[in-house]
């Protein structure tokens, strides 16, 4: 190759790396740049263009793709903007992918591929996220939101119905919440309790943090806010609720953990208490971010 076909394999390789729109006016402009450069370079010497002095030349330039950020910045897959969201849910991917391959006994889960499956549709969805955000700028513009302590009374309120109703009432009496939520129409004779179960440790202590969990909407509602103390709450709660579902389906926590007389219900329950329970852990881990994060502001 002569020196000529060296620039114009240079040229050629700068703009595959740029868009279509500006390859013709990057290309002539550099062409000319590097052949006014080389003419100077061999007139300074007084030597001849040859393909040695045209690559210790374009060495100079640098690689193709670095010459095309000069013209056009590509944007990153993951925008800086967004690095620390990003983060926040490769975490969290991370922590789900532990509690679940702890939680599941058959060791069907592999934690790392579900984490690396995790990851790969988070840069996607990221990824499209920064380009839809480049083509419609003034979409989703930020709005101002009251800060973590607040939580309005009927939310507050809600959450303590919604406690009493289902996870007391359904737990505490599964054949009564069943009969009652059905209209009578499902049967519910394989719901029946055990008696070391009924009597146990277990009941006990989870229908205990389930009304602690209910007097803690309560406090929310009179108060009308969220304190700082009531997220710590909050975490503690979820958390040793989260646990206490797991002990549910171990072996480990003795005929108190056998929750139901038919053992085909109590197959069907284990995975819903494991389920729950890994949701009640990343609540509460999402509690203790929450509250870690909280920033109280100067006074006024």
């Amino acid at each position: 190759m002569n020196a000529h076909e060296v620039i114009d394999a240079y040229v050629r390789d700068v703009a595959r790396c740029l868009p279509r729109s500006r390859r013709e006016d990057v290309a002539l402009e550099l062409r000319s740049l590097l052949a006014d450069e080389l003419a100077a370079k061999t007139r300074a010497v007084g030597a001849t263009a040859d393909p040695g002095t045209v690559m210790a030349l374009l060495r100079s330039f640098g690689r193709p793709a670095e010459v095309a950020a000069r013209y056009h910045q590509r944007p990153a897959l993951i925008e800086p903007a967004y690095s620390h969201h990003f983060m926040i849910w490769s975490m969290a991917g991370a922590i789900t992918a532990s509690v679940l391959a702890a939680l599941d006994p058959t060791k069907a889960i592999d934690r790392g591929e579900f984490f690396l499956k995790w990851l790969g549709m988070l840069v996607v969805a990221f990824a499209l996220f920064g380009w839809w955000r480049r083509h419609n700028p003034t979409a989703l513009p930020w709005k101002p939101r009251h800060g973590p302590e607040r939580m309005p009374r009927w939310t507050a309120g809600l959450a303590f119905a919604a406690t009493l109703a289902l996870p007391v009432f359904m737990y505490a009496a599964p054949m009564t919440f069943t009969h009652t939520a059905s209209f009578g129409r499902l049967p519910v004779a394989g719901l029946e309790l055990t008696e070391a179960f009924r009597t146990g440790w277990l009941r006990a202590t989870t229908l205990a943090l389930f009304a602690l969990l209910a007097l803690m909407y309560a406090t929310i509602l009179v108060q009308g806010q969220r304190r700082a103390w009531i997220g710590w709450m909050s975490a503690a709660l979820h958390g040793a609720l989260g646990l206490l579902m797991v002990a549910h389906t171990l072996p480990a926590a003795g005929p108190a953990a056998r929750v139901f007389a038919s053992a085909e219900a109590d197959a069907v329950a284990a995975p819903i208490f494991r389920a729950v329970g890994a949701l009640l852990i990343l609540g509460a881990l999402y509690d203790v971010y929450r509250e870690w994060m909280r920033i109280t502001p100067a006074p006024r």
